[in-house]
C-alpha cells in the first residue's frame, strides 16, 4: 500500500461563456507517491531556478538589485498558457529556449512513480447531448469522472491518494468536494486540500499546469477544434512525445 498526492489544476474551465477560444475543459494532474514528491519537487526547483536566471540575464535596463521588488520575480512560476505564448517577463526568451525549459518539464513524468490522470470534456458536444445551459453540472460531471478515475488506479494497489490544488474558484473548488464525498470513492481522500500557488506545493501544482495546457490542445485538435493561432504544432508533438503512451484519461463522448 502506498500513499499518493494529487497535485492538479484546470483549463478551459470558463463554463460555456467562451467556447471558440475554449472549447475543451481539462482536469489534470500528476499522481505522485509519498517517496517521489520530494525530489519531483527539487526537480522542477532546479529547472524554475535556472530559468529565472536565464530570464534576468535577459532583461535590459532593470538594475539587477531591483528584481526582487518586482511581483513577477517575488513569487517565480511558470504559468503554462502565458509561459508558451511569451507573455510577462517570460518574453525575453526566445520560442525555442521556452519550449526547451517545457520539454525538461514534461520529461519528468516519465518516471514510473509519476502517472498523469486527467478528464476532459468537448464542452460543445456536452451541451448539444446533455441539453445543458448550467455549466456547473458539467464541471461537476467531470471532477466526479476523475476521482472514479483515481480511485481506480489506486484499488490496482491497495492504496489511496488525497488532493492538493490550487488556489481556483470558490464553486470549482466546491463542486470537487462533492465529487470527493461521492460514496462510490472510497481511495481518494474527501478533504480537499487547498493550497496557494506560491506555498510549498507550488512546483508541483506548476507541472500539473503545464500538463493542463498542453492537454486540453492536444484534445481540441483530436476533437476537430480549429487550432490555436500560435504553436499548435509544437504542443501537439510535445503531448505526443511525453503524454501520450503516459496518461489516463477518461473523456465525454
Amino acid at each position: 500500500m502506498t500513499l499518493y498526492g494529487f497535485y492538479t489544476d484546470e483549463s478551459g474551465n470558463n463554463g460555456f461563456n467562451d467556447m471558440k477560444n475554449q472549447p475543451v475543459l481539462c482536469y489534470a494532474g500528476v499522481l505522485v507517491p509519498i517517496h517521489h514528491q520530494i525530489y519531483l519537487h527539487r526537480e522542477v526547483q532546479k529547472i524554475k531556478d535556472n530559468l529565472e536566471k536565464d530570464i534576468k540575464a535577459a532583461i535590459h535596463g532593470i538594475p539587477a538589485e531591483q528584481f526582487p521588488h518586482i511581483d513577477f520575480f517575488k513569487k517565480f512560476e511558470i504559468h503554462g498558457k502565458a509561459f508558451i505564448d511569451g507573455e510577462n517577463f517570460y518574453y525575453n526568451l526566445s520560442d525555442a529556449q521556452r519550449f526547451r525549459v517545457v520539454d525538461e518539464l514534461l520529461s519528468l513524468v516519465k518516471a514510473a512513480e509519476v502517472k498523469v490522470v486527467a478528464a476532459l470534456v468537448n464542452k460543445p458536444l456536452y451541451q448539444a447531448k446533455a441539453k445543458e445551459t448550467n455549466h456547473n453540472r458539467m464541471h461537476l460531471h467531470a471532477y466526479t469522472e476523475l476521482v472514479k478515475c483515481l480511485s481506480n488506479e489506486m484499488s490496482h494497489s491497495d492504496s489511496y491518494a488525497f488532493i492538493i490544488c490550487d488556489d481556483g474558484k470558490p464553486s470549482e473548488l466546491n463542486h470537487f468536494r462533492d465529487a470527493l464525498r461521492n460514496p462510490a470513492n472510497r481511495r481518494v481522500y474527501p478533504d480537499l486540500q487547498i493550497k496557494l500557488s506560491h506555498d510549498t506545493n507550488a512546483n508541483l501544482i506548476q507541472l500539473a499546469d503545464m500538463i493542463n495546457f498542453i492537454t486540453s490542445v492536444y484534445f481540441r485538435a483530436i476533437y476537430g477544434f480549429p487550432p490555436r493561432k500560435r504553436h499548435q504544432d509544437t504542443l501537439f508533438a510535445l503531448y505526443t512525445r511525453h503524454l501520450k503512451s503516459k496518461i489516463i484519461t477518461w473523456e465525454y463522448k
